[in-house]
Formats: structure tokens, sequence, C-alpha cells
């Protein structure tokens, strides 16, 4: 059965809320689909002040820890982070930075990627963080899936990805919804 991984970073939750259209979008199309996050490496201390996180903390927790390693398990990966000044978040960056073992064997090259974000401005970098995600995505030699100019497009998203400024609405949690279902019906198509 053919695999996707939807794998993501969040703190107050409109990430993991997006992850979790993605993988109910790719659950349409028949697939495996696991959502794992990334490690926190933000102090406990200090997240323990942010209110948005101690409303969604034992939801977050209740994600497995993704490995490096086990990317190359599967055969799509769809990445989410939130922007952080225009770029993914550096607990992504992080996870994605411990994947050379992987580029130097080659482990994920043919394999699906895609990327989604949220931030807390209308204009807060959207378009430039999924970009400067899907570089490393490019760098493993995967192959880059993102939306096609679907109707929803015009009320959220991106080409490029999905995203949500705050706490995702209907309409973004459809395109990405889109999303996933589109990841899972192409790697449907290539591996099964």
């Amino acid at each position: 059965m053919v695999k996707v991984l939807v794998v993501f970073h969040s703190i107050t939750g409109n990430v993991m809320k997006l992850a979790k259209a993605i993988a109910d979008g790719a659950k349409e199309v028949g697939v495996e689909v696991k959502i794992k996050r990334v490690p926190e490496t933000v102090p406990k201390e200090i997240l323990e002040r942010n209110a948005n996180y101690l409303k969604v903390k034992d939801e977050l927790e209740k994600f497995e820890i993704a490995k490096p390693e086990e990317l190359a398990n599967y055969d799509a990966i769809i990445f989410g982070a939130p922007t952080r000044f225009g770029v993914m978040s550096a607990q992504m960056k992080q996870f994605i930075d411990m994947t050379g073992r992987l580029w130097m064997e080659r482990k994920l090259e043919g394999k699906i990627g895609a990327v989604f974000t949220s931030n807390e401005m209308p204009h807060g970098g959207k378009e430039a963080t999924l970009l400067s995600m899907l570089l490393p995505l490019l760098g493993h030699g995967m192959i880059v899936v993102g939306i096609p100019p679907v109707k929803e497009l015009f009320k959220a998203g991106s080409y490029y990805g999905a995203t949500s400024t705050g706490e995702p609405k209907d309409i973004d949690l459809e395109v990405a919804k889109i999303l996933g279902k589109r990841v899972a019906e192409i790697a449907k198509k290539l591996f099964s």
C-alpha cells in the first residue's frame, strides 16, 4: 500500500490543524497516512508562557515524534511548519538538516514532496516560506507537488502549498484536503 507521511511543527496548533486536514484528504484516496511532528526545541518553561500553546499542548503531544531516517519508508512526505520571518521554523529546518545521510544515499529521490504553512499576518511571508521549504525537497530529488489552479485558490492557499492566516478557516482546511488528496493520487499512480 502507498504510504504518506505528514510531518509538521506547530506551537499554536494552526499548522497541526492543517496537517490533520491534509491527512484527511490523502485518506480519501485509500492510502496509508501517518501524521508525526518534529522535535520541539523551545524550552518547556518558555512554551508554557504561551496561552495558545497551552490550549493545544495535550493534542500536540499525542503525535509521535518523527525521525529523519524514517522518511525513506514513505512514498510521499508533506512537510508543514509555521512561518518565521518568511522562512520555515527553526525546528523544521533542523529536522530537514538532519536528512544528510538520506541525501548521500539518495533515499528520497523520486518520492513525492509537498509543503504547507501558517502565520499570523495576511502578508507575513507565507509564499516565501513555502518556496524555502521546497528547496531541500528539490535537493533530495523529490517530485514536488503543488496545488493546481482550482477555484478554491481564489480564496485560500497558494500554488506552492496549503496555508492559513492564524487559525485555519474552513476554506483553508478545504485547500489543505485538496493538497493531501492530490499528493496521495499522484503517489498512488507512481507507486501502486
